[in-house]
């Protein structure tokens, strides 16, 4: 029996490593041996130990490298009526699982874990257009959670339509469960608020078909509830149908560092670009303490055929180090995306949310590079920071979609989302980066609250250890609600204390 050496091999495995000490729970169950077992014996041919071809690809499917851990197994299901019957047996064995679909998430013991099974929707990769008429009442894609939104993409390429979405081509089908920020967002809201009907397995083994009209408070609480209420089998999303449009990658030359901060900040703030709701950037600045190296770029869309649009002025007139811009369809656009795709490096993802003003720029920037320059000159490492933009008419779009629990407030006024990101290649720098991004972070928050421009909200796609994202839906309002629904639906509240996650009010890591 493969499970016959797993225990001692697994101690072997983890080494007792503590990358960081936070505050976080283990789950309730500190081993999956039993629920591997079980699985074994019910699934031979779909369960993986160690040592195993399967068992490796499926465990190093993972973007960040310090992501990557040493599952008790790993099960790789092939339809929902699998996954429900591992479920079962996961929680009649009381064993940790976790399941991982794209990989992306780069938190430690999310997508992961060295305590339990990680369940891998690999084999998930159905893609089919239903159009009208039908129960929905709108043309939607249903589509398993293996794919990659390059390839959801590129097969919609040829039937015309497009799909709210993941706006980096290699990102997977999970950003929908944190809210998800599109290229269209401003149009649509956030991502998850186009989803019209999730297929979801319980804690009891349940598959329930969710929408609006079935299960309307799960329905509601999927969109950015993350892993707290089941596993995703099937996502519906509404389609709109589309044109070519103006856009691409493209990248500034380190001397025009500063002309890219003031092309954002002048997007963000009254009357500029973000004003119009057919504009969009995904844009971002690097730095590399060990040279000073700065670095920028951005993706720009603007969603109609029209070359160098008004609302983009300010980036297109920056000279160009590489990339361009243009008038194509959208796959192709985010084929431009590639680059983040490697899986070669470690990575860390925390953020914050600031008001859109005149000192937001400067106040990420300069903090993000002068700490860097005392803390990590020797380190071999790059940080950097994407700041997102969050529309008033995108806030106006979630609400008019029937909401979520994410519930920001469009009077509040438009604010960015701010990624900080770092990326580096030796696991004795974990700690160090971990110092670093702590101190940004305060930094950058008492600036803000002193300026009168924090915003009490932190974005669970971008969120790093502590950050407990949840705990701010709605500005605190959405909990409570969240908690009833989770009750409701997993009465003995499995998914809170043996999945891994940003839990409804904490944290469980696996590992």
């Amino acid at each position: 029996m493969r499970l016959a050496s797993l225990i001692l091999w697994q101690l072997a495995a983890i080494g007792f490593e503590n990358v960081c000490a936070t505050p976080v729970l283990e789950p309730r169950a500190p081993s999956s041996h039993d629920g591997c077992a079980a699985l074994e014996k019910k699934y031979p041919k779909l369960t993986f130990f160690p040592g195993e071809a399967n068992y490796t690809t499926e465990a190093t499917a993972i973007w960040s490298q310090q992501a990557v851990l040493n599952p008790v197994c790993i099960f790789v299901p092939f339809n929902a009526q699998q996954v429900a019957a591992a479920v079962k047996i996961l929680v009649a064995t009381n064993s940790t699982f976790t399941p991982r679909s794209g990989g992306h998430m780069p938190v430690r013991g999310h997508a992961s874990t060295d305590l339990g099974v990680m369940i891998a929707t690999t084999h998930f990769t159905q893609k089919k257009v239903i159009p009208t008429p039908n129960k929905l009442g709108v043309p939607y894609l249903s589509a398993g959670p293996a794919f990659r939104w390059q390839d959801v993409y590129e097969f919609l390429n040829p039937t015309g339509y497009l799909a709210v979405a993941g706006r980096v081509g290699s990102v997977g089908s999970s950003l929908l469960l944190g809210g998800g920020l599109s290229y269209f967002s401003s149009l649509y809201g956030w991502a998850a608020n186009n989803v019209v009907q999730f297929e979801v397995v319980t804690s009891s083994g349940d598959i329930l078909q969710v929408n609006k009209n079935a299960y309307p408070d799960l329905f509601w609480a999927l969109k950015g509830g993350s892993s707290n209420f089941g596993i995703i089998t099937r996502y519906d999303m509404k389609l709109y149908k589309s044109t070519q449009m103006y856009g691409g990658t493209v990248v500034w030359p380190a001397n025009a560092t500063r002309q890219y901060l003031e092309a954002q900040k002048n997007f963000i703030l009254p009357g500029g670009g973000s004003y119009d709701d057919k504009a969009a950037i995904m844009p971002n600045f690097g730095y590399v303490p060990s040279t000073g190296t700065s670095s920028s770029g951005s993706v720009i869309i603007y969603n109609a055929p029209v070359e160098k649009p008004k609302a983009l002025e300010n980036f297109t007139a920056i000279p160009l180090e590489s990339g361009g811009a243009m008038v194509q369809n959208f796959s192709a656009i985010t084929a431009t995306t590639s680059g983040y795709a490697p899986r070669t490096n470690r990575w860390s993802f925390y953020d914050t949310a600031i008001l859109a003003g005149e000192d937001t720029m400067d106040i990420i920037y300069n903090t993000t590079t002068s700490i860097a320059d005392q803390m990590l000159k020797r380190t071999n490492c790059s940080v950097g920071s994407a700041i997102q933009p969050v529309t008033v008419d995108h806030l106006k779009a979630a609400k008019a979609s029937g909401g979520d629990p994410l519930d920001l407030d469009p009077a509040r006024g438009p604010f960015v989302i701010v990624l900080l990101f770092l990326s580096w290649s030796s696991a004795s720098d974990d700690a160090l980066i971990k110092s670093y991004t702590d101190k940004v972070l305060d930094s950058i928050n008492k600036q803000t609250k002193a300026k009168g421009l924090d915003y009490p909200f932190r974005f669970l796609n971008d969120a790093g250890i502590t950050q407990n994202p949840i705990s701010t839906y709605g500005y605190g309002a959405s909990l409570q609600k969240m908690r009833a629904v989770s009750k409701k639906y997993d009465p003995k509240g499995f998914f809170q204390t043996n999945v891994p996650g940003f839990k409804l009010g904490g944290e469980v890591h696996g590992y």
